[in-house]
């Protein structure tokens, strides 16, 4: 019998009281992968959407499990034990502004819903487009609403199925998760240990350690259920370097994901400024109209052109270094800059939050300055329109000079910048993972060595 293969998605499955929507998934997971020997064909996906949405979630990220069932009443029968327990998981929590779905496309994916899944990434996805693409796709799909006429969980859910990761970059995360009762509490991660983790993985490991403020970048604040994520280029070298941290509380459960984090996918390369619509996600070639300048937080803004329209830009304080190297940019400067497009406000217009810089080329800075006297050395005024230059000090003239051109070294120079570690958000690029990007990845392969139960491998 051929078997059928099912991409199962969640999203919105926490609240800001608590719970995770990878922490759930991981948690039935353990069920399928032990109870029911469920056959997956990837690494379940971690897939982080566009994070500009004004509606997004902490992360803005879905989860997908991608699999082989022998029907489809074992898809159907798969689809309504996740249903309950999710309704048990979300019980401890209720929050209005959630709205938490489960669904499931079955067979191929199609390439509408491959498409929605590149564009969510990147651009803002309205509900009823949401709504027209599944009712196009209505004899492949089945899903469960969470909350009574919450739906807004479908754009995630569908979106991350349709981000299949086969021809576009990639990464790994490593998850571990926190028994319940340790919740809440102070997490026992040692941070020596992270930081020489990050000394002997940096290659192949993203973002573990912000040497700026001395602290992990592993573990996460607050009450969920994560107890770290190492994040990385590949399987091996994430259970190699979470071996090598020192971790003094139980781990019941950590899980491998593929993901599309760290990878820039939510920017959108434009041919011009008239294509920054606010929530995308753009990369621009421009030039600086105006003298950066700090405003009130530490913040700083400057204009930039394409030659017809103008926008701003602005570096927030937590970019720290990237702020600095902005400051220092002057109007004709010719850069790239990254970054989500923010909606007007009352106070400024359209503004692209600056993520990386490019800086293509540093416009010389040209000062004119009055000739000095060949007598005596001091600097010569004007003597009057057409008349030259006298000397305020030996009555030296000369009727023929003219101003000195003086080229002033910038303190700035051509190249891609970066934010400080604790700025990075969870899809933005680091500049070390430049030529490490990925292009393939089968259809179906089955993963291994992925997930651990009271620090066990399960298979």
């Amino acid at each position: 019998m051929k078997e059928t293969i099912v991409h199962m998605g969640f999203d919105d499955i926490d609240t800001p009281f608590g719970g995770c929507t990878t922490h759930f998934v991981a948690s039935i997971l353990v069920k399928w992968v032990k109870d029911r020997r469920i056959k997956l064909i990837d690494y379940p996906n971690l897939i982080r959407l566009n994070p500009g949405v004004p509606w997004k979630t902490r992360g803005n990220g879905a989860v997908v499990l991608r699999f082989k069932v022998k029907n489809y009443d074992e898809a159907i029968k798969l689809l309504e034990e996740a249903y309950d327990e999710a309704l048990e998981y979300l019980g401890k929590y209720h929050h209005p502004q959630h709205h938490p779905v489960i669904g499931m496309y079955i067979g191929g994916l199609s390439e509408r819903i491959k498409w929605i899944g590149w564009k969510a990434v990147h651009d803002l996805i309205p509900l009823d487009l949401m709504h027209r693409v599944l009712e196009k796709e209505k004899n492949k799909i089945i899903y469960k609403l969470l909350r009574k006429d919450k739906k807004r969980g479908l754009i995630g859910v569908f979106s991350a199925i349709g981000y299949r990761m086969t021809n576009t970059d990639y990464t790994y995360e490593l998850i571990a998760y926190r028994s319940e009762e340790y919740i809440d509490k102070p997490r026992q991660v040692n941070a020596e240990s992270v930081k020489y983790m990050d000394k002997v993985f940096h290659n192949d490991t993203i973002l573990n350690y912000d040497y700026e403020t001395n602290r992990p970048l592993i573990t996460p604040h607050g009450g969920d259920p994560v107890l770290l994520g190492i994040r990385g280029e590949y399987p091996d070298v994430l259970i190699k370097a979470y071996n090598m941290v020192k971790i003094n509380e139980p781990v019941p459960i950590r899980l491998i994901y593929r993901t599309n984090q760290h990878t820039d996918a939510h920017l959108r390369r434009i041919n011009n400024l008239g294509e920054a619509f606010i929530y995308r996600g753009v990369r621009v070639r421009v030039w600086v109209a105006s003298i950066p300048k700090r405003i009130m937080g530490g913040h700083v803004i400057f204009k930039v052109t394409d030659g017809r329209r103008f926008i701003d830009v602005a570096a927030y304080e937590p970019t720290g270094k990237l702020r600095r190297i902005a400051e220092k940019l002057r109007p004709g400067d010719e850069v790239e800059v990254m970054g989500i497009v923010r909606p007007q406000s009352s106070k400024h217009g359209p503004t692209i939050n600056l993520e990386k810089l490019h800086i293509i080329m540093v416009k010389p800075l040209i000062k004119l300055e009055n000739p000095r006297c060949p007598r005596c050395g001091a600097r010569m005024k004007s003597a009057g329109r057409g008349k030259g230059y006298k000397c305020p000090k030996c009555g030296y003239r000369d009727p023929n000079a003219k101003k000195i051109v003086r080229v002033i070294k910038r303190d700035l120079e051509p190249g891609w910048y970066e934010p400080s570690p604790r700025a990075f958000k969870h899809l933005m690029k680091p500049l070390k993972r430049f030529g490490k990007e990925k292009n393939h990845y089968p259809e179906e392969i089955e993963p291994s060595n992925f997930i651990w139960y009271n620090n066990m491998l399960l298979k």
